[in-house]
C-alpha cells in the first residue's frame, strides 16, 4: 500500500507539473510533438500504413518464393495482413520491430506499437493513472514518474506450440495536451510456454523493452 501511494503521488505531481507547461506552451501557440528513441541495432520504426503493409507482404512472399515454401506463403500472408488490421484498429499510427536484426543475433520475438490515449470527457487523464495504479498495479518505470508502466500475460496456442504473450503497457503524458492526451506504446513479448517467467533471457529481453521506452524524447515535428 505505501508502495502504490508513494507511485500515485509521484506520478500525481508530475502530471500537474506537465499542465503548467503546456499552458505556456500552448500560448506560444507551438505545434504538436513528435517523438523519438534509441532503439537496438537492426530495430526499426514503421508507420502503420498500406505502403508498409505491401512493403511487407512483397518482401514475406519474395523471401518465401525463393526458399521454394509456396504453402508458407499461403498461411503467413493472411496472418501478416491480419496482424495489421489489429494495428489498424488498436489506433497504432507506429511500430517498432526486429525487422533488420543480423542473423547471428539473438532471437526476439517482439515488437512495440505506438498509439495516442485521448480523455474521452474532455477531463485530464488523471483518473485513468490513478485506475491503472489501482487496478493493474502500475508503477513508474524504471523510477522514473514521467512513465506508467503495467504488465499482462496470456497464453496463446499457435499452430500445436503453446504460448505466452507478456503485454507491457507505458504511458506518457504529450506535453502541450493539458494532460488530455498520452502516448501509449504497447510492448508485445512472447515467449514458449515452456520457458520460466523468471528465466534470464525473458528477463533480458523486458529490459530492453524497458529502456527503448525509457529513451523516449519529445521532439518538433518536421
Amino acid at each position: 500500500m505505501r508502495r502504490r501511494m508513494s507511485s500515485m503521488r509521484a506520478l500525481g505531481s508530475w502530471w500537474m507539473m506537465t499542465d503548467k507547461l503546456d499552458l505556456r506552451s500552448m500560448l506560444n501557440m507551438e505545434p504538436e510533438p513528435d517523438f523519438v528513441v534509441d532503439l537496438p541495432v537492426g530495430w526499426s520504426r514503421r508507420e502503420v500504413s498500406d505502403a508498409t503493409f505491401l512493403d511487407f507482404e512483397s518482401s514475406l512472399k519474395r523471401n518465401l518464393m525463393q526458399a521454394h515454401q509456396p504453402q508458407t506463403y499461403a498461411v503467413l500472408g493472411p496472418g501478416l495482413r491480419d496482424s495489421f488490421e489489429k494495428m489498424r484498429n488498436a489506433g497504432a499510427f507506429a511500430f517498432f520491430a526486429p525487422i533488420d536484426a543480423p542473423a547471428n543475433s539473438p532471437k526476439m520475438a517482439a515488437s512495440i506499437i505506438a498509439r495516442y490515449r485521448r480523455s474521452e470527457d474532455g477531463q485530464p487523464l488523471d483518473g485513468v493513472v490513478r485506475s491503472l495504479i489501482r487496478e493493474r498495479g502500475a508503477q513508474p518505470l524504471l523510477d522514473d514518474p514521467r512513465t506508467l508502466r503495467y504488465e499482462e500475460a496470456v497464453e496463446v496456442r499457435l499452430g500445436e506450440g503453446r504460448f505466452v504473450n507478456h503485454s507491457i503497457t507505458y504511458l506518457t503524458p504529450v506535453p502541450r495536451s493539458r494532460r488530455l492526451k498520452a502516448l501509449e506504446l504497447v510492448a508485445s513479448l512472447v515467449r514458449p510456454a515452456g520457458l520460466p517467467k523468471e528465466s534470464e533471457r525473458l528477463r533480458a529481453q523486458k529490459d530492453l523493452l524497458d529502456l527503448i521506452v525509457a529513451s523516449v524524447r519529445w521532439v518538433r515535428p518536421n
